[in-house]
């Protein structure tokens, strides 16, 4: 009697324990399944594609880490429709304030062409000078401001950076500027020739009427790497860190043509397409690089 209740106990044993892991496969399959389903969302979420994540009405561990994901998304939203509305306001700003400063420097030059002064040539040129260092300073602060839309497209840099080098080889027919390499990406065309025109020019600025400027293009699988060398000595190395910064211009006093803006707008553009750029003295001069991630098509717009 004893043996038979000893071989029920061990079955029934036996049965208890299939059941338990016929549970645990059960409830391994039930969280992997939500966990793909969750995996699925973010994805969805961080492209775009889900403008309003649910909250899980479920009572299990699952889903109050569910529920953790989704206020948490929801935080984002809120924080980038925060940040639009931000950046509006400073849209709003800036076209005031575009309009507030053109109207009287338009004045201005106008009575100053009206004018026989004496210094009528010189107080023209300041005139120009303003007017070039406020439309810099208006498109760096609509550019921060979000206020252009960016369209990415497949572009050649290394066709970009020749039109660029054109352009600045008719204004300075004595430098010798270099183009090596090349590398196809998604970008915006117009502002990637902008960052170039932008680069140019201050190497162009700060390097010897017969200057050696080297611009050096490459790819890998993760980022475009973009580098314009020249050969006009470098800045003073407290000045690196500080040389994206709006209006500081770090070369030599008698080198200090522009108004100190082109290479900030560099760093926005750059950012705009989640890049970034850097500044060294090289052997020769100042060395500013660039670096791209290469987009792909189903990026989230920011």
């Amino acid at each position: 009697m004893g043996s038979i209740d000893m071989t029920t106990a061990l079955w029934v044993g036996i049965a208890i324990l299939s059941v338990l892991l016929l549970f645990c496969a059960w409830r391994l399959i039930i969280n992997r399944r939500e966990a793909l389903r969750l995996h699925d969302q973010i994805r969805d979420f961080l492209n775009g594609k889900i403008a309003s994540p649910a909250f899980s009405v479920k009572d299990d561990r699952f889903a109050l880490f569910e529920n953790a994901v989704v206020e948490l998304e929801t935080r984002i939203l809120q924080g980038e429709e925060n940040a639009r509305a931000e950046s509006e306001k400073n849209q709003a700003f800036v076209q005031d304030i575009s309009h507030q400063l053109k109207t009287p420097i338009a004045g201005l030059r106008l009575y100053c062409e009206m004018d026989a002064a004496a210094h009528k040539r010189q107080s023209l040129q300041l005139i120009e000078r303003m007017e070039s260092m406020i439309a810099s300073l208006l498109r760096l602060e609509k550019l921060n401001a979000d206020g252009y839309a960016f369209e990415l497209n497949m572009c050649d840099l290394r066709e970009l950076a020749q039109d660029a080098r054109e352009r600045f080889i008719a204004l300075y027919p004595r430098k010798h500027i270099e183009i090596i390499g090349g590398a196809d990406i998604r970008c915006d065309a117009y502002w990637m020739s902008e960052a170039f025109n932008n680069l140019l020019k201050n190497a162009c600025e700060h390097t010897a009427e017969d200057g050696h400027i080297t611009v050096t293009i490459e790819r890998s699988e993760s980022e475009a790497v973009l580098r314009v060398e020249d050969d006009g000595g470098g800045v003073p190395p407290g000045s690196l860190g500080r040389i994206f910064e709006r209006f500081h211009r770090g070369g030599k006093p008698e080198q200090e043509r522009g108004v100190g803006l082109g290479l900030a707008i560099v760093k926005t553009i750059a950012q705009k397409h989640h890049g970034s750029v850097v500044a060294s003295n090289g052997e020769r001069g100042l060395s500013i690089t660039v670096y791209l991630p290469i987009l792909h098509a189903n990026l989230k717009k920011t």
